[in-house]
């Protein structure tokens, strides 16, 4: 073998090694970053389950109060006469905050931060598709949810002595029907969602998710 063919298989094998060291350090690099990734994700799940369950065991307690609320104002709306029930409110001896466990006119707040941090940062992006829809589909159900009872409690407060007893009432039925009807559907989502959250499949990263 003659000198210059030495001389290229030297260099060819320089080459090589230096290509291969490249090769491995791309590698091993990618290796760390799909694992951070993983661990973020991980992470962004973990707090986003803590945050429905406060806001699942939140409404809960809501639900218990506005069923208490709502047996207690049935029964009474039968005892009012017509007349008492269209004459100013303030000179009926029907009063609302003498209704058992009245705790005044409430709603859930609800609970956001994990969810929306976890947009901001983009983690959400190495979510599962489907699971971003779900993720979607809860918390703009609890924003309605929320608008809602911002509305009722807007509606109250702005009961004036000109006002009828049964405008005071039907704020009430609000919060005892509508508002109580809506919780429970969100309910049921949260339910739902956090099982979803919990499974092992929620944490596959998209390219396992998706080959």
């Amino acid at each position: 073998m003659n000198k210059t063919l030495k001389s290229i298989l030297k260099y060819i094998i320089e080459i090589l090694i230096v290509a291969f060291g490249v090769f491995l350090g791309v590698y091993y690099s990618n290796i760390n970053t799909d694992n951070k990734t993983q661990k973020e994700k991980n992470k962004s799940i973990d707090l986003i389950i803590s945050e429905l369950v406060f806001n699942k065991e939140l409404l809960e307690e809501h639900i218990e109060y506005h069923e208490k609320i709502k047996i207690e104002i049935d029964s009474i709306i039968p005892t009012l006469s017509e007349k008492e029930l269209y004459s100013d409110f303030t000179r009926s001896k029907f009063k609302h905050f003498e209704i058992k466990d009245w705790q005044g006119f409430r709603f859930a707040r609800l609970q956001k931060t994990a969810y929306e941090t976890t947009k901001t940062s983009g983690v959400i992006k190495e979510f599962d598709i489907e699971l971003i829809h779900k993720l979607s589909d809860i918390y703009n159900f609890q924003y309605t949810y929320i608008d809602f009872g911002t509305s009722i409690l807007d509606k109250a407060i702005g009961i004036n002595s000109s006002m009828k007893l049964w405008d005071l009432i039907g704020t009430i039925k609000l919060m005892t029907s509508d508002l109580l009807g809506i919780e429970k559907v969100l309910l049921d989502k949260l339910n739902k969602n956090i099982a979803e959250l919990k499974t092992p499949h929620s944490r596959v990263g998209k390219s396992e998710s998706n080959p």
